[in-house]
């Protein structure tokens, strides 16, 4: 594995708290840099390959199709709204 440095600005304060949560975890601050930039990476890519399994799978204009029944096949009640009154009382 190859290696690259390079400089990183961080707020004092972030760079602090960085400090503090590495030391509790017993690794240094590059290390705890690295492994949260590479679990940060790893979440974008998984999200990437799931969003793109969903489109690959997507019907084109099934989209469209589903908003333009939008309010004419199931009104919306009294009740339906997330802040009404008596959504709050469950």
């Amino acid at each position: 594995m190859s290696r690259g440095n390079f400089a990183l600005r961080l707020p004092e304060d972030l760079k602090e708290r960085a400090l503090l949560q590495a030391a509790q975890a017993g690794v240094s601050l590059n290390q705890y840099i690295a492994t949260a930039l590479a679990a940060r990476v790893g979440a974008q890519a998984e999200a990437e390959h799931y969003f793109a399994a969903r489109a690959a799978r997507a019907t084109p204009g099934r989209a469209k199709v589903i908003l333009q029944k939008a309010g004419t096949v199931a009104v919306p009640q009294d009740g339906d709204r997330l802040d009404s009154p008596e959504t709050d009382e469950a």
